[in-house]
């Protein structure tokens, strides 16, 4: 595992700001550099090791939910879709006013997005507006060949509109729109939108969500094993014994990789507020073994900086982040060491397992709609 840092100077302050913009600017960045700064609490498919198949979020669903609409995101060279356009926030005096802290570390990454995020503006959203997500995303296997190593040969771009409840979900299926009911997202906008914006508690959340599934799954494996082995004239005690050999408790590592997955599957398939982001952020910087990384170029070229997780040494997870506005940028899981006979198989250093930059992201009123 590489450790790469950058450190990001103080950039200057734009003038203009109230007198009481600049106070509480100062106030909160003091808090921030000293570390005990944090967002204001307001409760609002790349790999997965565990079956999230909505357990968690069935919970959730009934959650009222009070929503702010993503900010447009857009790549350079992306050409602009004909639609309706949604306003999307910009920072205010005080924000501007900020001098954020140079960035070595992803904590300070997580940081830096939640100060910029403190003053979006308010937004809010019914549970039957849908969240629209325009994606690209890398081929990296046909029908079980080579693993993709370097850049893609083919590459597909993406459509796809949720609504907030999740009760439905529409897709653009050569060139006509389609609408289902029902959602095929394991993590769902209710469970999304009802996490904590404070990055600790968010954390937990997911910790619990993960550990919940993995005890269901486990139960669930762990009984059928035991019924073949019982069936083959196994004693129960027997069968029980080797039930419990076969299928191994969930490492603390792997544990930790699939709260990092969680988090990046929720950017990605989702339009989020930016402050629930920014504590997405805060939350994988407390993950053990997330890296920051200064330098890094997305599946569409753009430059970022990234936040990374490793297993056990072979398969890196990372996300691209936007140097400037913190905005998520995409995803790719990369072996970077031989691996052989672990829980995904044989590896080969280099192979690109996921790959996918996420062009735009919109709350809009209804299927079809495009924002600007």
């Amino acid at each position: 595992m590489d450790e790469l840092q950058e450190l990001r100077r103080y950039h200057d302050a734009l003038p203009g700001a109230a007198p009481e913009s600049i106070g509480a600017a100062r106030s909160r960045l003091a808090g921030h550099i000293h570390g005990n700064w944090r967002p204001r609490a307001r409760r609002i498919r790349p790999v997965w090791g565990l079956s999230l198949t909505g357990a968690a979020a069935a919970a959730l669903l009934a959650v009222a939910m009070t929503v702010v609409p993503g900010v447009t995101r857009e790549a350079p060279d992306v050409p602009r879709d004909e639609g309706v356009e949604v306003p999307h926030a910009r920072p205010s005096a005080a924000v501007t006013e900020l001098r954020l802290r140079p960035v070595a570390s992803a904590r300070d990454l997580a940081g830096n997005a939640a100060v910029l995020a403190s003053d979006e503006p308010e937004w809010s959203a019914g549970p039957t507006q849908w969240g629209y997500v325009k994606s690209l995303r890398a081929q990296t296997r046909v029908d079980g060949r080579e693993w993709l190593r370097g850049e893609p040969a083919v590459t597909n771009t993406r459509e796809q509109w949720r609504q907030l409840d999740d009760k439905a979900f529409a897709t653009v299926e050569k060139g006509k729109l389609k609408i289902f009911k029902g959602s095929e997202f394991e993590v769902t906008y209710p469970y999304l939108l009802a996490l904590p914006t404070d990055a600790d508690q968010l954390l937990a959340r997911i910790y619990e969500t993960i550990d919940a599934e993995n005890a269901r799954n486990r139960a669930s494996v762990l009984r059928s094993t035991q019924e073949r082995a019982e069936s083959r004239g196994k004693t129960p005690e027997e069968a029980k014994r080797l039930a419990e050999k076969s299928v191994p408790p969930l490492t603390r590592v792997q544990r930790d990789r699939w709260a990092f997955q969680l988090i990046a599957m929720g950017m990605g398939d989702a339009a989020l507020p930016p402050r629930l982001r920014a504590a997405m952020y805060g939350a994988m910087a407390e993950i053990p073994g997330v890296r920051y990384e200064a330098k890094s170029s997305d599946l569409l070229k753009r430059r970022g900086i990234t936040l990374y997780h490793v297993l056990d040494g072979y398969l890196r997870d990372e996300i691209f982040i936007d140097p400037k506005t913190y905005e998520y940028l995409g995803y790719r899981t990369i072996v970077v060491k031989d691996h052989k006979d672990g829980p995904f198989g044989t590896m080969k250093k280099g192979e690109i397992h996921n790959w996918d930059a996420l062009i735009k992201a919109a709350v809009v009123d209804e299927a079809g709609q495009r924002p600007r």
